[in-house]
């Protein structure tokens, strides 16, 4: 920006006091017990006010997105002759997209994902993920999707 006016220096402020006061956090990398691939999807849908799709699209959409990111990390892993015991596990806390993945019958509302459909249900039939449902307060993936309070945070 060439010409910052006080509310840029404002923000930049702000985001300093930000960092300075987490700099001690962290993503914590653990081996799984085991030895599996864990991951956890989620989607902020209502945030978009231009956007308002369905939730359980929102989510399906990053359902699939992350079972492509699976299959990519899958493929990699295989090239460097390090296997990991199948299906991966994929947690996701909307209990209708969980559904959509195992219920074989598309209805009116699928045709936007219908795509995806096909694809996550072709991982599934392969092993090579399955999708599990996460209550909503044990999905770890809200610490990057949407706003939380403080108490939450340190959880995350």
């Amino acid at each position: 920006m060439h010409n910052p006016l006080q509310v840029h220096w404002v923000n930049v402020k702000r985001i300093l006091r930000y960092l300075t006061g987490t700099m001690n956090y962290g993503l914590d990398l653990t081996k799984s017990p085991h030895n599996e691939m864990v991951a956890f999807c989620d989607a902020d849908w209502a945030a978009n006010v231009d956007d308002q799709r369905s939730s359980t699209e929102a989510e399906f959409r990053s359902l699939a997105n992350v079972v492509a990111k699976l299959t990519w990390l899958h493929s990699l892993l295989f090239e460097l002759h390090a296997t990991l015991p199948r299906p991966q596990v994929l947690w996701c806390d909307n209990l209708s997209t969980v559904l959509l993945t195992v219920n074989l019958v598309l209805h009116a509302r699928t045709k936007h994902i219908e795509l995806d459909l096909y694809f996550v249900r072709e991982k599934i039939m392969q092993q090579l993920v399955d999708i599990r449902h996460v209550p909503a307060v044990g999905q770890i993936a809200d610490g990057l999707t949407i706003f939380i309070f403080s108490n939450r945070f340190n959880v995350f």
